[in-house]
Formats: structure tokens, sequence, C-alpha cells
């Protein structure tokens, strides 16, 4: 869900790139990522945050793209 004056501003960027601290900080090796198939702009926020796509896969809510996400990468 988004706030339609928000979009566009890199506030999902931005809330994906702490998670991914707070997962190093856990010293996590990975984390996966999970959207709609359709959603253009989670997929786009997702690869610019470093996801390498996996594959389609069923959820409760439908199909979904899974990305994972390297937290040793550039450390």
């Amino acid at each position: 869900m988004s706030v339609l004056g928000e979009r566009r501003r890199g506030l999902a960027a931005w809330a994906l790139e702490r998670m991914l601290d707070e997962a190093r900080a856990l010293s996590l090796d990975r984390l996966l990522a999970v959207c709609a198939v359709d959603n253009v702009a989670s997929v786009k926020v997702i690869e610019r945050c470093g996801g390498v796509f996996e594959g389609i896969g069923d959820t409760p809510f439908g199909p979904a793209r899974r990305y994972w996400i390297d937290l040793q990468r550039g450390q």
C-alpha cells in the first residue's frame, strides 16, 4: 500500500535499505524479498537494492516474484 502523494520520492528504497542494515546487524547473509508479479514499482526498488530474481512462486495472495539480496555484497 502507498500514499499517492508520497510515490516516486525514494521512500520505499530508503525503507528497504534500513531493513537490509538491520538484517546485516543480525549477521544474516541474505534476505528474501517478495512482491506481486504486477508490482513494477516494487520490482524496481528490490532490484535497485541488489535483488537477484529467483523466480515466481505461489503465495496465499497469488503469484509473487522472489528475489534474493546478498547482504555480504560490498563489505
